[in-house]
């Protein structure tokens, strides 16, 4: 039986080969996805919902043929260790044969991998779009150009735009003269140049101001100077010898829903949600404090209760759960119109680990009458104050 695996390895190489080249080809979409798109407050409430519509049909195409790149390399990887499990049955295999399926099996299974976290990404991007199409005109225009940039990435992942060409390249050599074409430069010896006293009477003029060449790697506004660190707590307990450490708290995100847009002014709004992170042992928590402008807000929000859960979304669309430690009923500000509201959320390493790297998009925060889902504004808070805590 050993005669068989030469023209096995060889038939398995064939088929890896030609089923990547079928991945990273993808079939040949019709690659009509706009280049650009206009800002949302030029274009009318018609035209708004054609554009989203656009972007709906293109996610809709890109989620399923990233799904059916998913499906393929899922048999691939499954077709190639089938064929590593019967050559290690075969006693007479030899190591070296093994060893080559074992690698295209680990190929096989890394392009598995990457398959389905494109396709996660997709269908991410084609909840996104098809949500947002749904909204009023006020949501659909804030949130048009964050759609197009989630469902563009996904149309890069198929359509990885072409690289840059070099200069060299555009021009190519018309008008450019070749410097062994120039005749011979002849040595003619040259003598210093006496410098010439100024004119009686008139003073020697002094040279202009040298300035410092451009530098765009030193431009703030290009590249801005990280954040200063900012601890609010700082303590170290005496009988455990563990430090408690607490950044200062920042606004995460602000609200205001339809209806009491009606009663508050502009510069009011609804909820003020600031977070901060903070880290004590092998803990680490999340503290949000809400600020709540509406003297129903017991009524309406209820309490945070302990136990209770927040989910964290990603702008790669992973989520994460945390759970409240503590429980608040909320306390009224002096004039009772502002309640505030704590929460004490606990962060499992994973979560920890997604936060450092990856900028959040949602927050889904439960109240005891309810959940809400809030959009992030400041979307690398979280990132900025774990590098603060850990780095």
């Amino acid at each position: 039986m050993n005669y068989h695996l030469p023209r096995l390895k060889y038939s398995l190489i064939c088929l890896l080969f030609i089923s990547f080249r079928t991945l990273a080809g993808a079939q040949q979409l019709p690659d009509s996805f706009p280049a650009s798109i206009p800002h949302a407050d030029s274009l009318s409430e018609t035209d708004l919902s054609g554009l989203l519509g656009t972007l709906v049909a293109h996610a809709g195409m890109f989620a399923s043929e990233l799904g059916r790149q998913a499906e393929q390399a899922s048999v691939i990887y499954t077709d190639a260790g089938q064929r590593l499990d019967t050559a290690r049955k075969d006693t007479l295999s030899p190591k070296s044969s093994l060893d080559s399926l074992s690698g295209l099996v680990k190929t096989a299974k890394k392009e598995q991998k990457e398959a389905e976290k494109r396709q996660k990404q997709a269908a991410s991007a084609l909840e996104f779009a098809e949500k947002v199409a749904q909204m009023d005109a006020v949501g659909q225009r804030k949130n048009l150009d964050k759609c197009y940039k989630r469902v563009r990435a996904v149309h890069d992942l198929l359509y990885p735009p072409a690289p840059e060409k070099p200069i060299a390249e555009i021009i190519g050599n018309e008008g450019v003269v070749a410097t062994d074409s120039l005749p011979p430069r002849p040595d003619i010896p040259t003598e210093p140049v006496a410098e010439k006293a100024p004119e009686k009477g008139k003073t020697k003029e002094k040279a202009g101001p040298k300035f410092k060449p451009y530098d765009p790697s030193a431009d703030v506004m290009l590249n801005p100077p990280p954040r200063p660190c900012s601890l609010a707590v700082n303590t170290r307990d005496e009988f455990s010898g563990e430090t408690y450490q607490e950044v200062q708290k920042e606004e995460l995100f602000r609200y205001t829903n339809e209806v009491m847009k009606k009663h508050l002014p502009p510069d009011q709004p609804h909820i003020i949600c600031n977070a901060a992170l903070s880290s004590g042992g092998a803990t680490v928590s999340l503290q949000l404090h809400f600020d709540i402008r509406d003297n129903n807000a017991r009524r309406t929000f209820g309490s945070l209760g302990k136990n209770s859960a927040v989910i964290l979304k990603f702008l790669d669309g992973t989520t994460f759960t945390a759970v409240n430690v503590r429980s608040d009923e909320g306390t009224p500000g002096s004039e009772g119109q502002v309640f505030s509201f704590k929460g004490q959320y606990v962060l499992d390493p994973a979560a920890v680990k997604k936060l450092r790297k990856t900028e959040l998009d949602k927050i889904r925060v439960a109240w005891s009458t309810g959940y809400e889902d809030y959009e992030i504004q400041n979307v690398d808070l979280l990132m900025r104050q774990a590098k603060c805590l850990f780095e």
